[in-house]
């Protein structure tokens, strides 16, 4: 099951002339490499949940997804979970509903705020703009091909950006209020309380012998090279992050402090911090040259490593 973060989108998405995956090229990559195993049978669901919403509300639509692909399926088979940025926030609340923790073999999060981000907070104090800016920029999207062909900076900053909120932006109708609650969950705040509502019942959790939950976590550091959109929110959890956040480093959107789940202090649960933004994490680059959905070998890499991690809690049921 991959899981999406916010703004992001399902794979029974129309998506004409966007990227039809939110995990690019990943899906295709691990049909690939583990599709034909004869050794473990490899079914792949990214279903749509709300792009701006609660915890609630979005983790009830992957719930949903869930029961629906494990439906007619033996009992003892359970799913596994791969979330990127806000998809584990959703996943952690699936797994705490009633029934779900025996249906849910692992949850693997990628660069997912566990303890909330400076960015979130800014976001979220800065609500009453950010919605008409989003609304605005979606009907200038609308009018980018006409731009494209007719300004000569098709490989500037400019034109960049314009594919950027094409991309995010496609079919976002999020109201003030939903968006709202989905970056106050994203926030220092709304992740503390977040944690401290659900820390007694994901201790029960995590503690269990029997269908245990297995947890895995990575987070990501920007590298010098890598999405330039990225660079100004980076440099701002940096410079105006928490002392926790500025003492690890961060990916543009989450720092590696925050991809620890929140009761793993000491890092059992945290597997490895690795050299991707929060785009390059999901194989995303703006501007993209390629001339296809192609991923670098250091990403197969990280995604290797994910699926025999799932592989071996597979064995072990």
């Amino acid at each position: 099951m991959l899981a999406h973060g916010i703004f992001g989108w399902g794979e029974t998405e129309n998506r004409q002339n966007q990227m039809k995956d939110y995990f690019y090229g990943v899906q295709r990559f691990l049909a690939t490499e583990y599709g034909t195993r004869p050794d473990f049978r490899l079914v792949m669901v990214a279903p749509a949940v709300p792009r701006a919403e609660s915890v609630a509300a979005r983790g009830a639509k992957l719930k949903e997804a869930i029961e629906e692909a494990l439906q007619g399926r033996p009992h003892d088979v359970r799913a596994h979970i791969l979330a990127h940025s806000m998809g584990g926030l959703d996943a952690r609340w699936v797994i705490l509903q009633e029934g779900m923790a025996d249906k849910i073999a692992s949850l693997t999060t990628i660069a997912t705020p566990h303890r909330g981000t400076t960015l979130g907070d800014l976001a979220y104090d800065e609500l009453p703009i950010i919605l008409p800016a989003g609304e605005f920029l979606q009907k200038l999207d609308k009018t980018r091909r006409w731009i494209w062909r007719r300004l000569p900076f098709t490989h500037a900053a400019s034109s960049d950006q314009l594919e950027f909120y094409h991309q995010l932006l496609h079919g976002f109708d999020s109201t003030e209020d939903q968006l709202g609650k989905a970056l106050y969950a994203l926030s220092l705040t709304g992740a503390a309380e977040f944690n401290r509502r659900y820390a007694q019942a994901e201790r029960a959790v995590w503690e269990r012998t029997n269908n245990r939950v297995a947890y895995f976590a990575y987070g990501g550091v920007m590298q010098p090279s890598q999405t330039p959109l990225l660079k100004p929110s980076h440099d701002i959890i940096s410079l105006f992050g928490t002392e926790a956040e500025k003492k690890e480093r961060n990916d543009g959107a989450v720092s590696v402090w925050s991809s620890r789940y929140p009761w793993d202090d000491a890092g059992r649960d945290y597997v490895k911090t690795v050299p991707f933004d929060h785009f390059m994490q999901i194989n995303w680059r703006i501007p993209d040259r390629r001339p296809s959905e192609q991923m670098s070998d250091d990403l197969k890499t990280v995604y290797r490593e994910i699926m025999e991690a799932i592989i071996r809690v597979q064995r072990a049921q």
